[in-house]
């Protein structure tokens, strides 16, 4: 009878080793289960979210194409409120359940509440500019001090100038060949605003800000219809001349991209249009006459940045994706996702 005991004791004990084993192994299966479940929602929100995002780039181009397109490539009130004041169309592109929207970087008050997309030809042009307008751009944007955005402009353009560089000592090519990591100067064009990373001086706050002010994209002439004021002031115009220019540009109600807002159409109209709505100084005419020559004013825009912002259904992350689009060539040249 003991002996009968005793095995059955052992007969549990072997048994309660067995289902203790089992049991380990069954929640080993089961985590591995719920991360291979885990990895896979990940593969298919990170699938679902890059058909988001490509759908959305896509719409939107197409959309500047046929807006471009039907008005013969000319910049025209329809086109400005259509491209950079359009709720309907681009602040919510649907795909099923997921939603995306065409982000329209706020600067000052020239943006407030707008979904759309920014034309590059309303920037200055790194690879067209000089030392002074962009100075001065560096002053207004970045809030600099003269020598300081002097030495910063400087830099930024001899990253991209050919040849001996007129800098010494603390800017010069030596500057970079003995950094602890090196690389060569870039002796031509700029061909992303990403380069400007890599430029003495240049920070990741200042790139932040001078990026919307910006571009590598164009043939130089700023589109005097769609520039922002520190543009404008940075190619040398005085304030007062330019809250003209923005005056009769906005309308009546003083607003971006509406229903009221004048589109210059010629350049070399541009001092008489504006003259004929708030009288300009002789000097005024001048200083605008003077852009024209040295032909920085344009009237038109040809290449678009698309900022799309994509959020999946029942998620808060969202992701980002900025292309740029060359309307008259009808292709992306640019694209990068954050």
């Amino acid at each position: 009878m003991r002996a009968y005991t005793s095995h059955k004791g052992m007969v549990l004990i072997f048994s309660l080793w067995v289902l203790g084993i089992l049991t380990i192994l069954a929640v080993s299966v089961a985590a591995g289960i719920r991360q291979k479940i885990f990895l896979v929602e990940r593969l298919d929100e990170r699938s679902r979210m890059n058909y988001l995002l490509q759908a959305a780039v896509k719409k939107t181009a197409g959309y500047i194409h046929q807006q471009m397109e039907e008005s013969s490539f000319t910049y025209t009130a329809a086109v400005k409120i259509n491209l950079h004041n359009n709720t309907h169309e681009l602040s919510q592109i649907i795909l099923g359940h997921d939603v995306a929207a065409v982000v329209l970087p706020s600067l000052g008050n020239d943006s407030s509440g707008r979904w759309g997309v920014v034309d590059e030809e309303s920037k200055i042009n790194l690879n067209k500019t000089d030392q002074i307008v962009l100075t001065n751009l560096l002053m207004r944007v970045l809030e600099l001090k003269d020598d300081q955005a002097g030495h910063l402009a400087a830099a930024l353009l001899d990253w991209r100038q050919y040849g001996q560089s007129e800098l010494t000592g603390f800017f010069s090519e030596d500057y970079y060949a003995n950094l602890h990591n090196p690389y060569p100067k870039k002796n031509a064009d700029y061909e992303t605003l990403d380069e400007m990373l890599l430029v003495k001086g240049m920070t990741q706050q200042r790139f932040d800000k001078l990026i919307h002010y910006v571009t590598v994209y164009g043939e130089g002439a700023v589109n005097i219809n769609t520039a922002s004021k520190d543009v404008l002031m940075a190619l040398g115009l005085q304030e007062g001349l330019v809250d003209k220019i923005l005056s009769v540009r906005r309308g009546r109600d003083g607003l971006e991209a509406t229903v009221d807002d004048y589109v210059f159409l010629k350049t070399f109209e541009i001092a008489a249009d504006v003259n004929a709505v708030i009288p300009l100084q002789p000097f005024e005419m001048r200083a605008i006459d003077a852009l024209n020559m040295r032909g920085l004013l344009g009237t038109n825009s040809y290449h678009f940045t698309i900022e799309v912002q994509g959020k999946l259904a029942g998620r808060l992350h969202a992701r980002r994706v900025r292309a740029v689009y060359i309307s008259r060539e009808d292709k992306i040249i640019y694209w990068q996702e954050r």
